[in-house]
């Protein structure tokens, strides 16, 4: 544990040298902000309504500022990081180091997320609070939504080191990570509300583990969520039950395409 926080510690260094990097956000969300409220208007005034598909004009809005302040608790680069070293054989030192690869490129994320709550998610919660006060957001659905996604961050982590190690076997997995990565954002209602889909396309979605990474912590900071006492509950047993299945997954995986690579190399 000791050697983890070390490298976290040093992870915060070396990417706070990159800290205006992460409030770039902070100068081109604003942006996007008042686009989708001129946009969205126009789509609530042409049709005479105050909510649609469940979202009233504020929380339609931000909805995909939130996708943005989510983005800062659960991004890494994990998938891309393992498979550029796959690929430039760094890998091979990495498993040298006293701390492994998995604890590694974790503590890395950590730092970064850090840094991104930062510069990104306090920052840009305040400024477009400002732009577009949000007055469906109380101090409970805050706390609700960062308690949900700390959970997402990891199951988002797992499925990101999954998919990474997969260049083990394919070499060059980039088109992989591409497809793969649309898929999850579309799956967890990164492009669009998942109330636009059919009930039958949801209840596929539910089987996934994207819903539970982007959708529901949304939905958690909107102040949006069913009215039932267990509903927080549930997900946040769901979202356990995916890192504990991933992580299983990992560790049987690993091990063998571990040793493939061993074989491979030498």
């Amino acid at each position: 544990m000791n050697k983890f926080a070390a490298y976290i510690n040093i992870s915060f260094k070396q990417s706070f040298q990159y800290k205006w990097t992460f409030a770039m956000t902070l100068a081109t969300q604003p942006i996007l902000l008042f686009i989708n409220m001129a946009l969205f208007r126009s789509i609530y005034d042409y049709n005479g309504v105050d909510t649609l598909k469940g979202y009233s004009f504020e929380q339609m809005i931000w909805y995909f500022t939130s996708y943005m302040l989510v983005l800062s608790f659960i991004w890494n680069s994990t998938a891309n990081q393992i498979a550029r070293k796959i690929i430039t054989g760094d890998l091979s030192m990495d498993l040298l180091r006293p701390v492994s690869l998995f604890q590694n490129l974790m503590a890395r994320s950590i730092a970064s997320r850090l840094i991104a709550i930062m510069m990104d998610f306090i920052p840009g919660l305040v400024l477009y609070s400002i732009i577009l006060p949000p007055k469906f957001l109380t101090v409970q659905s805050l706390l609700t939504f960062i308690a949900v996604v700390i959970p997402a961050f990891l199951l988002n982590y797992l499925f990101n080191y999954l998919l990474g190690i997969t260049a083990i076997i394919i070499q060059n997995n980039a088109s992989l990570l591409s497809v793969v990565n649309l898929l999850a954002a579309f799956t967890g209602g990164a492009f669009i509300p998942l109330e636009f889909f059919p009930s039958a396309v949801n209840r596929i979605f539910d089987y996934l583990p994207f819903k539970y990474i982007i959708y529901w912590p949304i939905q958690f900071l909107l102040n949006k969520q069913p009215d039932t006492d267990w509903i927080v509950g549930k997900v946040l047993l769901i979202q356990l039950a995916w890192i504990a299945g991933l992580y299983l997954l990992y560790r049987i995986v690993w091990r063998k395409l571990l040793s493939k690579f061993g074989d491979a190399g030498g």
